[in-house]
């Protein structure tokens, strides 16, 4: 197969680009569904080459509506040179529908804004050498999830990933445990290679911003960056997470921060009753805004769960202090508060996020649903209240369809009411 050149699909083949995903998607869904289960993969003495694909509609209901197509191929290379080292390269290509009919980040057109952008790009190209058995240093391009990417991740619910230009090394240790550290040099964003510091003079947001692309925007920030990640599994039912984060963010200083944090989990299970909790803490300085203000993160959770059911607590706590606010600039965002992505930069006034979650598991379905509650978290005012569904089916190992809904209801001034819904299939990826 062929793969999608680099293209900006212009609006009169747009519904040409979106009949022609819907086709894919439902071959490909019909291809699934047959037996034996065949990926799209070749492997050579040491080498393997994979091809992965995603197809997804989305469309938004808010004061401006907004509806979009999109096809990811990936093209994965895998190479063992020798017990040493080894090398990863993806390169992704991405083609959209309905242009016109939404903003993604790159460029605006008065739409709400649904991140995936066209291009093809590298996603990945990385070198790994390994002296002995539990040291491993890398080089390169990679997408990088660290935890549970509250504060580092890939942002991979979106056709074109975030991922870091980085070096650094990952020792292991113990029984199950390890630490990394990561130089990270630039992070190529959501938003695309061709989201440059300069708007376009037809961008609807080009008068009000005098031609320059807001920090939020780009599609590379430049980095001077040091993550420190410790793993401890040594135990049966508990694990613990530290970390250490030095972020300078140079083409987006104000995001700049110091973080130090940790964080527990414990999974276990009384008799037929499986419990599950979690609790974490981190402290962070805003290092380009300098107002001594040491701002605090907390999350708390737990839960219970039984048979095919699941069912937990939480609450979120992004703080603020005289007037600013916790910030988490590398984090895997449309995971965190809310499928609707109402709080991808936190509020100067902080956040609060009370939710309750339900899961119901039965292979091969599966349902997520999430009520959340926000607050500011200055004077703990209500911002708005979230309702999220996940309806995922799992054909096979390598296949899936999904649909996300999400709406949330404002009740604060500066938010307005937004529902989201999604449809993907996911092959090989």
């Amino acid at each position: 197969m062929m793969l999608l050149s680099s293209m900006t699909v212009m609006p009169k083949i747009g519904k040409s680009i979106f009949f022609s995903t819907i086709l894919i998607t439902l071959l490909a869904v019909i291809a699934a569904t047959s037996q034996p289960v065949v990926a799209l993969e070749y492997t050579l003495e040491n080498h393997t080459f994979e091809l992965g694909t995603r197809a997804r509609l989305a469309h938004v209901d808010a004061e401006e509506n907004a509806r979009a197509a999109s096809l990811l191929i990936r093209l994965r290379a895998t190479s063992e040179w020798s017990q040493q080292f080894s090398t990863l390269f993806e390169l992704d290509s991405v083609a959209l529908g309905w242009q016109d009919e939404f903003s993604n980040g790159e460029h605006f057109n008065g739409h709400p804004v649904i991140p995936d952008v066209a291009g093809t790009d590298l996603n990945q190209a990385l070198l790994s050498y390994s002296p002995t058995n539990t040291l491993q240093l890398t080089l390169g391009r990679e997408a990088l999830n660290l935890g549970n990417q509250r504060f580092v991740g890939t942002n991979s619910f979106w056709q074109n990933e975030q991922t870091l230009d980085t070096a650094g090394f990952k020792l292991e240790f113990g029984s199950a445990s390890n630490v990394m550290y990561r130089y990270v040099d630039n992070a190529n964003r959501i938003n695309g290679q061709d989201a440059g510091k300069k708007l376009s003079p037809t961008d609807s947001n080009y008068a009000a911003n005098n031609g320059i692309r807001p920090p939020q925007f780009l599609g590379d920030h430049d980095h001077n960056t040091h993550l420190v990640f410790a793993h401890f599994k040594e135990w049966d039912l508990s694990q613990i997470d530290a970390y250490y984060f030095d972020m300078e963010i140079k083409d987006a200083k104000a995001l700049s921060n110091q973080t130090l944090g940790l964080r527990y989990e414990y999974k276990g299970r009384w008799n037929a009753l499986r419990t599950l909790a979690h609790a974490e803490l981190a402290l962070q300085e805003r290092t380009d805004i300098h107002n001594d203000a040491l701002l605090q993160f907390y999350d708390i959770g737990g839960g219970i769960g039984f048979d095919h059911h699941e069912i937990t607590l939480n609450v979120q706590r992004l703080g603020e202090k005289n007037g600013v606010s916790f910030v988490t600039p590398l984090a895997s965002l449309h995971d965190h508060n809310g499928w609707a992505d109402k709080f991808l930069l936190t509020p100067n006034s902080g956040l609060r996020d009370y939710s309750l979650q339900y899961i119901w598991r039965k292979s091969p379905i599966k349902i997520d649903a999430r009520y959340h509650l926000f607050n500011t978290d200055d004077d703990n005012s209500r911002i708005g209240k979230e309702f999220d569904i996940d309806v995922g089916y799992k054909i096979n190992t390598i296949n899936s369809v999904l649909l996300r809904f999400a709406d949330f209801t404002a009740t604060a001034d500066g938010f307005e009411h937004e529902q989201r819904v999604f449809l993907m299939f996911t092959h090989n990826l």
